[in-house]
């Protein structure tokens, strides 16, 4: 890995990690929008011979309760155990954000609030191309249970039979109505809607460029959790942390195979930084995925060397990564001055992949240095909430006047005389 001497954040490397995310082509934009138009105008026709045409989809489009309980079946049972314990973890975690209504009574005989309902429909796309992700069902269907969503519908490219893991996951958390489609004509069915599937009102879930893309064209028409670029991971060590496992976690990211990932590290020590790319070299060269991981580290794959922890820290905050793990001496303490980053991994027993799978919190996290102003999915992102304003003749009678100059001062007539009328 390429090791960087810094004085400053102005560093053309800072910038370029920052400014990292693929341009998508022009070419793939319109493909999106033509699929979205299709399924909008032609419905399940549409959707069907986009699934048969991309997908590969043999037989029919729903998955059926058969297909699902026969492949569930072949989980093994070791694995079985793993993603239970998962989905209690990530459950546990997910019940301590929930939210209630409220009411408060003022003078006057006014009463405001704030009414907090689940969403009714969502939808959750689930990868199947490149890779089949269990945990990403778990990360994203959970929350939705936790804050009382009662139709949970999800997506999959599927061709032949769904994977087993995935199958028992799905069943475990009770999902039953589950499509064989992805890409843009999967979130088209889900934002539009068509006579044989009810449309949602929330698209979670991660997936591949023209998902993403298709995810951008219908917000407004449903809500959606983010767009999700490419993983990152940066790590904070010091001469106290192991180079070995610091390098591990660097190409848990580097991995995922997009190309674009960032694999980055922020040490105090020159020593350190060379012991670490060391590592990384012994790792990659042995590697069964050698090619993946060399694609990423080549474009994004960075040790910047700083000259204390304040530094390493704005250095941090700048940078604004997914997930953020802190090996070096007082990480506990040096953890509150994080405030930008998707997931804070702090000590050394706590690598990255605890938290992509078993520890309870979310795995779905804002990326691209987009933890400057989002959060990690949860509860919340399922809920809606209405405002509740209870006025009395009492409170009109004091208050309506300011009411009716206010909405005189910015011309809107019959504002005002909905209030005077009232007086």
């Amino acid at each position: 890995m390429k090791i960087i001497k810094l004085n400053n954040l102005d560093h053309p490397e800072v910038k370029r990690m920052t400014d990292r995310q693929g341009t998508p082509s022009a070419q793939a934009g319109t493909i999106v929008k033509n699929i979205l138009i299709q399924v909008r105008s032609r419905g399940h026709k549409a959707v069907e011979a986009y699934a048969k045409k991309f997908d590969g989809l043999k037989g029919q489009l729903k998955l059926t309760k058969q297909e699902l309980n026969a492949q569930a079946e072949k989980c093994p049972k070791p694995l079985r155990t793993s993603f239970n314990k998962a989905i209690l973890n990530v459950t546990t975690f997910h019940n301590a954000q929930t939210e209630s209504s409220w009411k408060q009574k003022n003078p006057g005989g006014v009463i405001l609030g704030q009414t907090i309902r689940p969403l009714n429909r969502v939808g959750v796309y689930v990868p199947g191309g490149a890779g089949v992700y269990p945990s990403t069902v778990i990360m994203n269907v959970v929350p939705a249970l936790v804050a009382g969503v009662k139709e949970i519908v999800a997506v999959t490219p599927v061709s032949g039979k769904i994977d087993p893991t995935l199958a028992y996951v799905l069943k475990k958390l009770n999902i039953s109505e589950i499509y064989k489609i992805g890409g843009a004509q999967a979130i088209a069915m889900l934002a539009y809607g068509t006579e044989k599937v009810k449309r949602v009102d929330k698209i979670v879930g991660p997936g591949n460029n023209f998902v993403a893309l298709a995810k951008k064209e219908v917000f407004g028409i449903v809500d959606i959790d983010m767009i999700a670029g490419p993983s990152e991971i940066l790590v904070m060590a010091d001469e106290s942390s192991d180079p070995d496992w610091v390098a591990a976690d660097l190409l848990s990211q580097a991995e995922h195979g997009s190309g674009y990932e960032a694999a980055v590290c922020i040490t105090t020590s020159e020593k350190t930084a060379l012991f670490i790319s060391e590592c990384v070299k012994l790792q990659v060269a042995n590697s069964p995925r050698k090619e993946i991981v060399q694609k990423s580290l080549r474009r994004f794959g960075r040790i910047f060397v700083v000259k204390d922890w304040e530094k390493g820290i704005d250095l941090a905050n700048n940078l604004a990564p997914e997930h953020l793990e802190m090996m070096m001496t007082g990480a506990e303490k040096l953890a509150d001055k994080i405030h930008s980053a998707g997931a804070v991994f702090v000590g050394p027993y706590s690598a990255e992949p605890v938290g992509d799978y078993f520890a309870g919190p979310n795995h779905v996290l804002p990326t691209n240095g987009s933890a400057r102003f989002f959060s990690p999915l949860g509860v919340y992102d399922f809920y809606k909430r209405s405002s509740y304003i209870q006025y009395s003749r009492q409170a009109m009678i004091e208050n309506g006047k300011h009411i009716a100059a206010m909405a005189d001062s910015e011309g809107f007539f019959h504002h005002a005389e909905s209030i005077r009328k009232r007086l």
